[in-house]
């Protein structure tokens, strides 16, 4: 046998251990930290380092411009909260090149999602909103489960039984937007606090929170609209597409919601561990052609709304120490993952793959953040976008293609199942035309498989193959999707009545 080399000579070099003799690589103190590979900072130049890119980041390009609404998603996490505490820092008077946006709070609460009762939930809104109000930004908190029909209501309104809360407006909105303008320096004192929780809880006692909380929660339940969220979940087979149909559908909660605010920017507190995790993941489940979408600095799939990323430059490392150091405390929310195998899904063992080479290899998610930003494909001229995940469609590819290859390895390995009997128009299937029977489009049986494989792209595709019952979808998809359907069905009825384009 050939001599194997020891593999420990291809291990980068180890972070080295602080003592009281290394000096911060910045200036003369005391180090207390090491990042990265063997980047020594004291307390002083690692939250300057911190804050100097975190600002870079919003100037990237002028993204966002002077006095616009942005939306600052909330989850209570370690990222999120170091967010909005580099935000607040921003506002401080004493701050260079103060930030000029107007910040909009939002925290989805996805408590039905991990079967929690409403006790339970109330006790967690309670902490999140005692959060919330000590900032003095104005806030909205939004159950998960509204995104199961979202054109039947609006969200941002607060009617009685509403799960949206503003409490920390005690004024209009206007006049509350007002207070974030460089127009008066004392003002911005009086709205812009520190972070952390509330300590005293009576300050939340006298507010509306509870009662608006339990009363929304109640219609919830009568609505059905927690239970067809939580059948949606549970008919999915795998925890992978539960994962990903929860990404999906908290996104789409966050654009409706900057919509109904007027905001035209959403923060996300991703951070570049979790982009690293998610470009490795995303081209595991067939979403390579949205990489740049779903991890870059800006996603504009929207059009009106772009998603922002300004942590994608840190490590949660690095995020985590931010907060020690500044005491910026976090709020431990259950999710889907939660007391699960690292083997569970496909991001959970994406994510263990990830970190334990971070832990050899110092600069694994830097390079695979560098590589995933090269990454990327040539645009559709069709401009048609996935109904579910809004990105460009990849489907349309050659006929000698992996992606025909492997729906025709598809259709001979799966079994013949119900099929639909064909059916004679009769008088009760009328339109809004003569209704005498001539066309019978209006009507829509089950939504399957083949009804909805057009308007996805593959990695949804292979998302939504995993749900068996197509119609437990928020009712704004099965509605396009019964569009499309109805539009197809008369096409083909007055085809040949139709001027070829040619």
């Amino acid at each position: 046998m050939c001599e194997a080399p020891d593999e420990t000579q291809f291990m980068t070099k180890k972070p080295s251990i602080i003592t009281t003799e290394r000096k911060c690589m910045k200036c003369e103190e005391n180090a207390v930290l090491v990042i990265r590979i063997d980047d020594a900072f004291c307390r002083n130049c690692f939250v300057h380092y911190m804050t100097h890119k975190f600002r870079s980041a919003i100037g990237k390009g002028r993204l966002i411009l002077y006095d616009e609404k942005v939306l600052l998603a909330y989850s209570g996490g370690h990222s999120s909260c170091a967010m909005l505490h580099l935000v607040q820092q921003g506002f401080l008077e004493h701050v260079h090149k103060k930030l000029r946006f107007f910040p909009h709070l939002v925290h989805i609460d996805e408590g039905a999602v991990t079967n929690q009762d409403l006790q339970e939930r109330l006790c967690a809104q309670k902490e999140i909103t005692s959060k919330l109000q000590s900032t003095g930004m104005p806030y909205d908190i939004v159950s998960l489960e509204r995104v199961m029909s979202l054109d039947s209501e609006q969200l941002t309104k607060e009617p009685a039984d509403s799960t949206i809360k503003n409490c920390s407006e005690t004024k209009k909105e206007g006049d509350a937007s007002d207070s974030y303008k460089d127009g008066s320096e004392n003002k911005l004192e009086g709205v812009i606090k520190t972070s952390g929780p509330v300590s005293d809880s009576s300050t939340i006692e006298g507010c509306p929170c509870d009662r608006d909380l339990s009363n929304g929660m109640e219609s919830l339940d009568i609505n059905g609209l927690a239970g067809n969220l939580k059948k949606l979940l549970e008919s999915a087979k795998t925890l992978t597409t539960k994962e990903d149909l929860l990404w999906q559908l908290r996104h789409q909660l966050l654009i409706e919601v900057a919509r109904q605010r007027g905001c035209t920017k959403i923060m996300l507190a991703d951070s570049g561990t979790l982009v690293s995790i998610r470009i490795l993941a995303n081209i595991a489940q067939g979403r390579g052609a949205a990489l740049p979408l779903d991890t870059g600095f800006v996603d504009g799939r929207h059009g009106d709304i772009n998603f922002v990323r300004p942590l994608k430059e840190f490590t949660k490392k690095e995020i985590v120490l931010y907060n020690k150091f500044h005491d910026v405390k976090s709020t431990f929310i259950p999710s889907l993952t939660t007391k699960v195998g690292s083997g569970a899904s496909i991001n959970l063992l994406t994510e263990e793959f990830v970190n334990a080479l971070q832990e050899g290899f110092p600069s694994t998610i830097s390079t695979i953040c560098r590589t995933g930003e090269k990454l990327g494909t040539e645009g559709n001229s069709s401009q048609n976008k996935c109904l579910l995940c809004k990105a460009p469609l990849d489907t349309s590819v050659p006929q000698a293609s992996a992606l025909n290859a492997t729906n025709f390895s598809l259709s001979l390995s799966s079994t013949c199942k119900n099929k639909m009997s064909s059916k004679q128009p009769s008088s009760d299937d009328q339109c809004c035309g003569e209704g005498d029977g001539s066309c019978h489009s209006n009507k829509v049986n089950k939504i399957d498989m083949k009804d909805i494989e057009g308007l996805l792209c593959y990695g949804c595709r292979v998302t939504i193959r995993e749900v068996p019952d197509l119609n437990l979808l928020p009712s704004q998809i099965t509605a396009e999707v019964e569009k499309t359907i109805r539009r197809s069905k008369m096409k083909e009825e007055i085809e040949d009545f139709l001027i070829p384009d040619d």
